[in-house]
């Protein structure tokens, strides 16, 4: 989710990350931020201050109070003091503008990483562009035919298909599955990965499954390119 004024930011903001996997959120104002955040539990929040704003700052602290959630902070402001007032806010990063897409990317795909595992439901039908989950019978479904799928196919599609919007981690696709991040090599996930695209290709389904580089994997991705904001 992006807070900010300005809709050139949320523009270079969309830019920069949507080509890369993310679905984007925006938010004007604190007041919509918070009821945003309520409704659609974003991954990361990117909270734009102007220098010496103390309103973002309050906004800042009253997210952290409510989730552990990760917040970006861009800013104009290059003091010390500026830093630790950030931090005290309860800030994970902050960057100086301007800022390149590809630092905002890289410094997005480190605050992801560094999440804990998502907690999982235990019970439930998940749908998805055509596609449907039975976490009960472990049945999955293609256009309403029958896709078989191993167990490691199965849980690792069921944490994509539970949150769509997110991108997941590959160490939280590892604790989905079960098994060890030296079990889990990048290569096997990958594999996992190719088959289920093809079966669910196959079966005639959508582009399912992208692989966010850096990160790890998401249910579907957009498409395009990168720029620098200021």
């Amino acid at each position: 989710m992006v807070i900010s004024d300005k809709s050139d930011l949320h523009a270079f903001v969309r830019t920069a990350l949507e080509p890369n996997g993310f679905t984007i959120l925006e938010a004007p104002d604190g007041k919509s931020a918070l009821a945003k955040y309520e409704s659609y539990d974003p991954a990361v929040i990117i909270l734009d201050l102007f220098s010496g704003e103390s309103d973002g700052i309050k906004l800042c602290r009253e997210i952290r109070r409510q989730s552990k959630v990760p917040i970006i902070i861009l800013t104009d402001c290059h003091e010390e003091i500026d830093e630790a007032m950030f931090l005290e806010a309860g800030a994970d990063d902050y960057i100086i503008k301007p800022v390149s897409a590809q630092i905002l990317i890289l410094r997005v795909a480190t605050q992801i990483r560094h999440q804990p595992p998502i907690a999982r439901q235990t019970a439930g039908i998940f749908d998805e562009a055509g596609m449907s989950l039975n976490v009960e019978t472990r049945q999955f479904q293609v256009r309403h035919v029958n896709v078989a799928l191993t167990r490691t196919e199965f849980d690792f599609l069921r944490l994509l298909m539970e949150y769509p919007k997110r991108v997941h981690t590959r160490m939280q696709v590892i604790e989905a599955i079960g098994g060890s991040s030296q079990y889990s090599s990048d290569h096997l996930l990958d594999t996992h990965a190719s088959r289920m695209r093809t079966k669910i290709r196959i079966a005639g389904g959508p582009a399912a499954i992208s692989a966010v580089r850096g990160v790890g994997f998401r249910l579907m991705s957009p498409p395009e390119p990168l720029e620098s904001y200021t």
